[in-house]
């Protein structure tokens, strides 16, 4: 790995991971990923995963119309939970 390449490589769609933030936020997008959760992208709405500098907390967000937004809110917080994350 060379100077120019990010410390933790890189996560899905060839995103970056240049510190332990941007690597951990990659493990919590992967778990919701497995469990069949859609990330956000330009065509369709999905979870957003933020935050997380200096030790904070991340905050995953749902963007998508609110409907949908609450049952897939309540998705995340199980699949996390099971995965042994603190909500």
């Amino acid at each position: 790995m060379s100077d120019d390449d990010p410390h933790f490589g890189y996560g899905a769609g060839g995103r970056p991971l240049w510190t332990v933030r941007d690597r951990d936020a990659e493990v919590i997008r992967t778990v919701l990923r497995k469990a069949g959760s859609r990330e956000f992208g330009e065509r369709h709405g999905g979870f957003v995963v933020e935050g997380g500098q200096d030790g904070a907390p991340f905050a995953i967000s749902c963007a998508d119309d609110a409907d949908i937004a609450v049952r897939e809110l309540a998705r995340y917080e199980e699949v996390l939970r099971k995965a042994g994350y603190r909500l």
